[in-house]
């Protein structure tokens, strides 16, 4: 069974209890690591001039920079970003398995929060009307 390496637990354990159950759920069931979970307001400044975030973190503040992080970033264990294809079919994969993992927590009252990711950042289902995906982004709605 896959279980979290160090540096994937120490970046959980930066996050809100919500999101550490939902990935302590998946965990079990597929193989992932944890790149991100609280984000100092420097790391969020780079993230955003090199494009790669909307908000500056200043005018606009990312759920990663609230403590406990209101966000995680993770992503399908291993992966291969020379097959770019395959590469992003796994994420929506793997956002799946934490949707499944968020409705059955917050069925079972473990957890308060609905989940929203950054492959469908409007909650609609169509993947397709996004003008920015972070496959990796997961956050508390």
């Amino acid at each position: 069974m896959p279980k979290f390496g160090e540096t994937s637990r120490s970046r959980l354990d930066t996050c809100h209890p919500d999101l550490q159950r939902i990935c302590e759920r998946v965990i079990e069931i597929t193989d992932f690591s944890v790149l991100e979970g609280e984000r100092t307001l420097e790391q969020q400044q780079k993230y955003f001039k090199e494009g790669k975030s909307k908000l500056d973190g200043v005018n606009q503040k990312s759920k990663h920079q609230s403590k406990p992080s209101n966000a995680v970033d993770i992503a399908p264990y291993p992966i291969d970003f020379n097959e770019k294809e395959k590469a992003r079919a796994r994420f929506y994969h793997l956002a799946g398995y934490m949707f499944m993992a968020a409705a059955q927590l917050k069925a079972e009252g473990v957890i308060t929060h609905e989940l929203r990711w950054g492959g469908d950042w409007d909650s609609d289902k169509d993947f397709a009307d996004q003008n920015f995906d972070d496959l990796p982004h997961f956050e508390l709605a």
